[in-house]
């Protein structure tokens, strides 16, 4: 079983930030839009590849970076969807890199961190979405596995793997300012790797991960309310890790993951309403971790990961409707994890992943598209 999983985080942080202003505010879905999702149509990367990261700004939704099947295993290509035309182009980051994470805020979709083939890495790619052009930055440290999330005209990286063993986990939360092109720096409460991350109302969630110091997986929420800049602590009902996360209206939902002592995959999904704070619980129909989400409207989706069974990878995707606090399934073309994810306009793609195929064919180049509709 893979010790580490790619978040996408990001795809909590799509529907969230896409105002081009200074002084953005998070715009999240309204419960009134897009109130019907069905699988429409599939498409292909330029490249077969997993562990990528996906966001999305305006009417493009970009992949980047990920495992490939041939030496050097990592990958800088980059897959770029124009919603608005239905066309794809292609770009590079500045370094190879899988486990890398992304979030979008204003114009600007950002890619860090990541594991390359000389190690963990520093890497802060920034594509501008009016100008078509790319910028390059820096984290302080070089990490992988970390968590990405957008609140305005900000983007937070926290958590993380910084080398291996024990130490290698990080508290540290990075926040790059795309108005200003300038960072800050704060702390979770505790170290952690393949933690999850979104954002509703004023506040901001890291939940799960593992923490290497104490070799426990994390049941630990920190909590961010931005206009008071204070931060709290809650509890997940189960501690995991290789959850997923996505956030729409007022609710934010925490999904599957791994219990890291047995290896069991969960089924678990923890509900946070901003409005009220208040948690509620709920739970998939099948246990999974290394999924991944992605919201529009009153819709947050949860497709494929891994299980752990004699499925493994799986097919199912779930469909939380926020408002009607009920369920609905479709499916994937084919079962696999590891895959990016993303919402544009009335799109939601999922993109790459691991297949049942495995070793140098467990690679998959095709996006899965969830058309929204009233």
């Amino acid at each position: 079983m893979k010790k580490y999983i790619l978040f996408l985080a990001l795809s909590f942080s799509i529907t969230a930030c896409k105002k081009s202003s200074p002084s953005i505010t998070p715009v999240l879905p309204t419960s009134g839009a897009y109130t019907k999702i069905e699988y429409t149509a599939t498409a292909n990367l330029s490249e077969a590849r997993k562990y990528l990261a996906a966001a999305a700004a305006g009417n493009k939704i970009v992949f980047a970076g990920g495992n490939i099947s041939l030496a050097p295993y990592y990958s800088k290509t980059v897959d770029i969807f124009d919603v608005s035309n239905n066309t794809w182009a292609t770009a590079q980051l500045s370094e190879a890199r899988s486990e890398l994470v992304a979030a979008a805020a204003g114009n600007k979709i950002i890619f860090a961190g990541g594991r390359s083939a000389t190690g963990y890495s520093k890497a802060v790619d920034i594509y501008d979405i009016t100008t078509n052009t790319w910028a390059i930055s820096q984290l302080s440290v070089g990490r992988s596995s970390m968590c990405a999330v957008a609140y305005g005209n900000k983007i937070y990286f926290a958590g993380g793997q910084t080398n291996g063993g024990t130490t290698g986990a990080s508290k540290a939360v990075e926040i790059y300012d795309v108005s200003t092109n300038t960072w800050a720096t704060a702390q979770l409460s505790e170290t952690r790797i393949n933690i999850s991350a979104a954002t509703a109302g004023t506040k901001i969630l890291f939940a799960g991960g593992h923490n290497t110091a104490t070799a426990l997986t994390s049941k630990t929420v920190d909590i961010y309310d931005v206009p008071s800049n204070t931060w709290t602590t809650a509890l997940l009902s189960v501690g995991r890790y290789g959850l997923s996360a996505s956030a729409t209206s007022n609710k934010i939902v925490f999904a599957g993951g791994i219990n890291g002592s047995t290896g069991v995959a969960l089924k678990n999904v923890d509900v946070y309403d901003v409005s009220t704070n208040t948690w509620s619980t709920d739970q998939l129909s099948v246990p999974r971790w290394g999924l991944s989400s992605a919201a529009g409207g009153n819709k947050i989706v949860f497709a494929g990961g891994f299980d752990g069974g004699p499925t493994f990878k799986i097919k199912d995707v779930e469909v939380y409707d926020v408002v009607t606090n009920s369920w609905a399934t479709l499916q994937l073309s084919e079962g696999k994890g590891g895959m990016g994810a993303a919402t544009a306009g009335d799109k939601i793609l999922f993109g790459g992943g691991e297949t049942a195929g495995g070793g140098a064919t467990g690679y998959s180049k095709t996006v899965e598209i969830f058309t929204l509709s009233n």
